[in-house]
């Protein structure tokens, strides 16, 4: 049973169907219910098995209900993979304090808020995987990306104590961290990039079916992936 947040556009719809193709059960979480019903049919369609639940990664309460919902039916989460994430382009001088805050609190509170809601669980029976989509933004200033890359370093730094804290209790961590990615998330930014040369959401979703097939004793805390041109 696999966890996706942020499952209902982008790296998170084309991780639910990576997934769905190789036979794995899903938990789609995303806040725009349309979006998940849409990527649930389609996950069916694939051959996959499907709960969808709308919810914000920032709603604490909402993470705990889904957790409690899965763990009832299904008795157990294998993996979570935290791919919900939201960001906005503008000097400092120019940001929003609303809008640095709703980029901070989806980025990094709510991948701390997923990972938290999925422990208990997999702490109990001692095995576990999470992969959190970070973006190399965590480890790169981008310039006029300061709430962005602020939330994603944040984030890269959360993921590796983590991943040290839970290491050997049977759980695995990795911050994944893909360059430009051709998704929804440049709908309305005005940027010059050339969108064909970015990666592909299916590139992204099919390097997080490669962690989660790891061998059990095999430990991957971070790991980038690139574009032809490179970070952009």
């Amino acid at each position: 049973m696999v966890v996706v947040t942020g499952a209902g556009r982008g790296i998170g719809r084309a991780t639910a169907l990576r997934l769905a193709q190789e036979g794995c059960r899903l938990v789609l979480v995303g806040r725009t219910a349309a979006d998940l019903d849409r990527v649930g049919t389609d996950v069916t369609g694939a051959g996959g098995e499907v709960r969808c639940f709308p919810a914000s990664v920032t709603d604490e309460e909402a993470l705990r209900q889904v957790v409690a919902g899965v763990e009832a039916v299904w008795e157990r989460i294998d993996a979570l993979v935290n791919c919900a994430g939201a960001g906005s382009f503008a000097p400092v001088e120019s940001v929003l304090v609303d809008a640095w805050r709703r980029i901070i609190e989806t980025n990094l509170t709510g991948t701390f808020l997923a990972c938290r809601a999925v422990l208990p669980g997999m702490l109990r029976r001692g095995s576990g995987q999470i992969v959190n989509l970070i973006s190399i933004a965590g480890k790169t200033a981008l310039p006029n990306a300061s709430a962005y890359c602020a939330s994603k370093w944040g984030a890269l730094g959360f993921t590796r104590v983590l991943a040290a804290e839970v290491r050997r209790r049977g759980i695995r961590v990795t911050a994944l961290c893909p360059g430009s990615v051709a998704t929804p998330f440049w709908d309305g930014i005005d940027h010059e990039l050339d969108v064909n040369r970015m990666l592909r959401p299916e590139d992204v979703a099919g390097t997080i079916r490669f962690l989660l097939a790891q061998p059990p004793g095999i430990f991957t805390d971070e790991m980038e992936v690139m574009p032809p041109d490179g970070i952009l």
